[in-house]
């Protein structure tokens, strides 16, 4: 009998002035994170990285276009393995995160936070904040860098039950040369505002801007996917009937080739 591993991608909101979760019908443009993630889950299930018996059964859910239900969540995962992601948590969505960890933890979930802010307070603060000590004391785990090339570790430690508190590869950002492309499934793109994806060409900038964040999260050496795999990229999208593109780098004259 195959056994069973629920992974459940989430991007979440963040909190208007009221204190209310933004959302829309449609919202503007998919997640590249929540895109990225799904990409190297369904590389992973190919690969079956967790053993030839298991399956893993992924979802993907952006909370700026679907209402998020931890207990919902935590009854669909039961008392199997599984693992929550909140992915691309920027600083304005990390107290939502928080709210949709905390019930899961309190349900025996385990739940993993990555993205810009616990990137960046690791990256520049000279010591780890409070706030992240607090979701690691409450047994969540933290991810900071970039998830190519190390998503497959973090789901065998959760299919182990063994979760590090923390898993930090800011000192080594990985090439994006030949890496699993970022994919999201149509339904998941259909709830936008139109048949629009997301991908990053590249990551990263040589540039020393005071205003920007990207060289501390992204590193100052620009990395890039080939032009084989932008077309790749394409083409998959295409096949499921997506055919309009919003490129996320940040810096498109960072490449002189």
């Amino acid at each position: 009998m195959r056994k069973r591993f629920s992974l459940v991608l989430i991007k979440p909101s963040h909190y208007d002035d009221d204190g209310y979760v933004i959302q829309w019908l449609r919202s503007a443009i998919p997640s590249n994170t929540l895109a990225v993630l799904y990409g190297l889950a369904l590389d992973c299930k190919e690969r079956r990285v967790l053993g030839d018996d298991v399956e893993i059964v992924i979802s993907a859910f952006d909370e700026c276009n679907t209402h998020i239900r931890p207990e919902r969540i935590a009854r669909q995962i039961g008392s199997g393995p599984g693992l929550v992601a909140l992915v691309g948590v920027q600083s304005n969505q990390y107290p939502r995160a928080m709210d949709i960890a905390r019930p899961l933890r309190a349900a025996g979930v385990q739940v993993c936070i990555g993205g810009f802010h616990v990137s960046g307070c690791l990256s520049m603060l000279p010591e780890v904040p409070a706030e992240l000590k607090q979701a690691m004391d409450l047994g969540i785990s933290l991810f900071a860098g970039e998830a190519e090339g190390r998503f497959e570790q973090v789901l065998r430690d959760a299919w182990q039950g063994t979760l590090k508190p923390l898993y930090n590869y800011m000192a080594d950002l990985p090439s994006l040369d030949g890496v699993p492309m970022p994919i999201l499934p149509a339904t998941r793109i259909k709830r936008t505002g139109g048949k629009i994806t997301t991908f990053d060409a590249g990551r990263g900038c040589p540039f020393q801007c005071s205003f920007c964040t990207i060289i501390n999260v992204q590193g100052r050496k620009s990395r890039r996917r080939s032009a084989d795999d932008v077309e790749q990229i394409i083409r998959r999208n295409l096949a499921q009937g997506i055919n309009r593109f919003f490129i996320t780098d940040d810096n498109f004259a960072r490449n002189k080739d």
